[in-house]
């Protein structure tokens, strides 16, 4: 069973059985954009990328049946040059990624999907790179193999949660800026809280020549909150807030829904892959259908 509040070692190790459905996400799709800098192709001959749901045109030779079979709509093969390609994580474990009312810390959920797309840049022969947010940036020293980085990468991910941290989002903007080598695949996973407009500029430039993928956490109580008066901590302090007043909820909401019409906004704009998730929700099986291009 799965530790809530805690990313485990051997958890994050026993999630590399999940990626046998998994392919990264080249194509577009509605708001759901991945760029084009990578050619794919739907003859035999060259290597096996991805599964991706059937579009109109597809080889009909090419269709995966077994995973056909477990959707109950077809699938694809997608081909691509044999090329080694950079996969580069940011996983964010700050304190503000350690909440959740119902379901797993967004830090556990992140923690989870940074390991599945590390075993899927293994299982690749990509290069892999990283960056934790935690009570410091931790990183990747070099872009080595993801088979050389991936153990180290998955020790990070289960140390302790730091209990505080002053480390900003927009610091990671100078490791993207030296070691992330054009077409590369990118995935920010993070509640985005403190993202800027300047790191969202900073994104849309990188994706000219890059996939860059969004992986938004958030818990259903950041969107609402119950109405009452209710103790909130920040392990040091706590106070009491009434929530009760309909100026409050709406002020409440309206901030939330400006944080993410912003990311989306961006999102359409640079043609970024977005999957937005909550605590509560079964995101593996989301990430995999995000995976197959299966959003619908």
């Amino acid at each position: 069973m799965t530790n809530p509040i805690q990313p485990e070692l051997a958890d994050l190790i026993s999630l590399k059985s999940k990626t046998d459905f998994l392919g990264f996400p080249f194509h577009k799709n509605t708001i759901i954009g991945f760029g084009e800098n990578k050619s794919l192709f739907k003859t035999r001959g060259l290597n096996f990328e991805e599964v991706r749901q059937y579009q109109p045109g597809d080889d009909i030779r090419q269709i995966d049946w077994r995973v056909t079979a477990k959707y109950g709509k077809p699938f694809t093969k997608l081909y691509t040059e044999e090329k080694e390609k950079q996969v580069y994580i940011l996983c964010d474990l700050r304190p503000n990624m350690q909440f959740a009312t119902h379901g797993h810390f967004k830090a556990v959920v992140a923690a989870r999907l940074a390991s599945l797309i590390g075993f899927l840049a293994e299982q690749k022969n990509d290069s892999l790179s990283y960056q934790i947010l935690s009570h410091k940036i931790i990183q990747s020293l070099a872009n080595l193999p993801a088979r050389d980085t991936l153990p180290y990468f998955l020790n990070q991910l289960a140390q302790e949660l730091p209990k505080e941290s002053e480390i900003s989002f927009c610091q990671i903007i100078p490791f993207m800026e030296q070691n992330i080598r054009p077409g590369s695949i990118i995935f920010l996973i993070s509640d985005f809280y403190d993202t800027t407009i300047d790191d969202l500029k900073f994104l849309g430039e990188l994706s000219h020549k890059n996939i860059i993928n969004l992986i938004h956490l958030y818990d259903n109580m950041e969107i609402q909150l119950p109405k009452g008066i209710l103790p909130f901590s920040n392990g040091k302090k706590e106070i009491l807030l009434d929530t009760q007043s309909n100026s409050f909820q709406k002020n409440f909401k309206n901030s939330w829904t400006h944080k993410t019409d912003l990311l989306r906004q961006n999102v359409k704009k640079y043609h970024w892959g977005y999957l937005s998730l909550a605590t509560d929700s079964d995101y593996l099986n989301q990430f995999q259908r995000f995976c197959l291009g299966d959003l619908s």
